[in-house]
């Protein structure tokens, strides 16, 4: 009996957990997509006119659990991720040194949809920083992930970094930069 009952009182915990999660879900709005972008991706068949960068509160979380460690980002030769990172992810979107499009994810939530990636160099490090287009519906590219590297990373490193960092169909990846498209 006393068996069964920390069984519902689990549930209702990882429930009341859930609805926590849901409760404090927020979303931010960091921009409009910039005309370089949009006429990129239509060259692959992606219209993301009329869409806006955000970010939200999942994405915050993620980041500074998983890439927020200093001990374990150094050893990683990484810069560990601080609050005050997100402030200047408006910065990476509107003017980067580079963005891979065409990728796709292969598994997972997000299967099928396109993955964008940001690198701009700037004070304290490179930022690579990962968008997801949610679709035309909600016409939302949303934040995924963001890591920072020591000093700068050139254009074969950061292909390196997304091809194999994340489980995506790769076969249309194109480098672009935005200075070279007049962005």
């Amino acid at each position: 009996m006393d068996n069964g009952s920390s069984t519902v009182n689990n549930n209702d915990d990882n429930k009341n957990s859930q609805d926590k999660r849901e409760r404090n879900f927020s979303k931010e709005t960091i921009g409009k997509t910039e005309k370089w972008l949009i006429d990129s991706l239509k060259e692959i068949k992606l219209n993301i006119e009329g869409f806006s960068h955000e970010i939200t509160s999942d994405f915050k979380n993620h980041v500074l659990e998983r890439h927020g460690d200093e001990k374990i980002e150094t050893k990683l030769g990484q810069i560990a991720i601080k609050e005050e990172d997100f402030d200047k992810i408006s910065e990476v979107v509107k003017s980067p040194d580079y963005v891979i499009i065409g990728g796709k994810y292969t598994r997972g939530e997000h299967k099928g949809m396109y993955l964008l990636v940001y690198m701009k160099k700037m004070d304290g490090g490179t930022t690579i920083y990962f968008e997801t287009v949610l679709g035309k519906k909600k016409k939302t590219i949303r934040g995924k992930t963001m890591y920072k590297y020591k000093g700068g990373i050139d254009k074969l490193k950061f292909l390196n970094i997304v091809e194999n960092g994340y489980k995506i169909d790769s076969s249309n990846l194109k480098i672009i930069s935005p200075a070279a498209t007049g962005g």
